[in-house]
């Protein structure tokens, strides 16, 4: 049997054996097998790494999309929250509402009827006002008719009179020439004044243009004058400064 080379025991120099080549062998075997292990487990902690970092980064974005998440579930349950006193509120403004409604159509309906009240008094006053103006037209006319009637029953009266006393013209003529001459020596007068009211003037009065009646027919003259002293045309008279002169032209106490 031959021996096997790697198996004899190598001779140093130093003279001493040194270690068996089988030894050697295997040592070199289990060094390279460890370097292939160690390779392995560095790819492998590569990938390791790898994958923790993934995992890192998966659970930093599942942070922040459970942060909104949470973030819109705490608003929902802030919401949810509120609802009743959100509700509440809502309900109140719809009562105010409601009243503030029910308020308008009061008001409406008491401007109606204030409107036809108004629309009533206004028709009334101008009812009032067209009765008014009728009243006053018609007054207007009894006043016109009763001047005329009085001025008719004036003019009859007159006529009457003058039937009765055909001479009065001619005596009224020659009365209102006696009384126009007898009032400018009236004021053109010095001697026995008294003074008297005759239109708002003191007017002086002497005795020596005082009258004397001539006769009966005198005397008759003056009481037709005197009957007609508060009508229209009436003489004045003149007097002498008697307590009985009131300067009208006529004596009150009918006295010649």
């Amino acid at each position: 049997m031959g021996s096997n080379p790697s198996f004899v025991p190598e001779i140093g120099s130093d003279g001493l054996p040194r270690q068996s080549s089988v030894i050697t062998y295997t040592e070199q075997i289990i060094e390279a097998e460890q370097l292939q292990l160690k390779k392995y487990i560095q790819e492998n902690y590569t990938k390791i790494r790898d994958v923790e970092r993934e995992l890192a980064n998966l659970g930093l974005e599942m942070k922040l999309t459970s942060g909104p998440k949470k973030a819109v579930k705490c608003e929902m349950t802030l919401l949810l929250s509120y609802m009743p006193c959100l509700l509440q509120a809502l309900e109140h403004m719809r009562k105010k509402i409601e009243a503030s409604t029910e308020k308008i159509r009061v008001a409406k309906i008491q401007e109606e009827q204030a409107r036809k009240v108004w629309e009533s008094a206004s028709k009334t006053v101008q009812e009032e006002e067209a009765i008014k103006q009728k009243l006053c037209e018609d007054l207007s006319k009894l006043v016109e008719e009763s001047n005329n009637s009085q001025l008719s029953r004036l003019e009859d009266l007159k006529r009457r009179l003058e039937a009765m006393n055909p001479n009065r013209s001619s005596t009224s003529l020659h009365s209102d020439g006696r009384s126009s001459s007898l009032d400018s020596a009236i004021q053109g007068g010095s001697a026995g004044n008294v003074p008297y009211q005759n239109n708002g003037l003191k007017v002086p009065v002497t005795n020596e243009h005082k009258p004397q009646p001539p006769s009966e027919e005198g005397r008759n003259k003056k009481k037709v004058n005197y009957q007609r002293g508060k009508g229209i045309g009436a003489v004045p008279k003149t007097r002498s400064s008697t307590p009985d002169w009131t300067g009208a032209g006529f004596d009150v106490d009918g006295r010649t």
